[in-house]
């Protein structure tokens, strides 16, 4: 099970910058929940991309909160496998930068 995660050098900044009027009401990582779902949504799907992992770091626990095992029971379903760590963690990442990147994605926060 993994610990701590880092995300992208983009979802990094994206959270930083155009996302700056929803972190007073919303914390990044409930953000990067929402962008997660928000990308599984909408049919978004990892294909052994390279994933940049140089952003900040998150414990897993802060990141997910008390539904980490839900978390991964979902993504484990929606990739129809049982993903070992590192895929698991390459993953997350991917779907949180494109849910972050989703031109639809900030009207969830108005």
């Amino acid at each position: 099970m993994i610990t701590r995660l880092k995300i992208s050098k983009s979802a990094t900044a994206l959270i930083a910058a155009r996302y700056r009027e929803a972190r007073q009401h919303y914390t990044p990582n409930i953000m990067l929940r929402n962008a997660l779902m928000f990308s599984i949504a909408n049919g978004d799907s990892y294909s052994n991309e390279d994933i940049d992992t140089a952003g900040t770091e998150f414990q897993i626990a802060t990141l997910l909160g008390e539904n980490t095992k839900i978390f991964k029971l979902l993504i484990d379903q929606y990739y129809q496998r049982k993903l070992s760590d590192q895929d698991y963690k390459k993953i997350l990442v991917f779907h949180f930068e494109k849910g972050l990147k989703h031109k639809d994605f900030k009207s969830i926060f108005n």
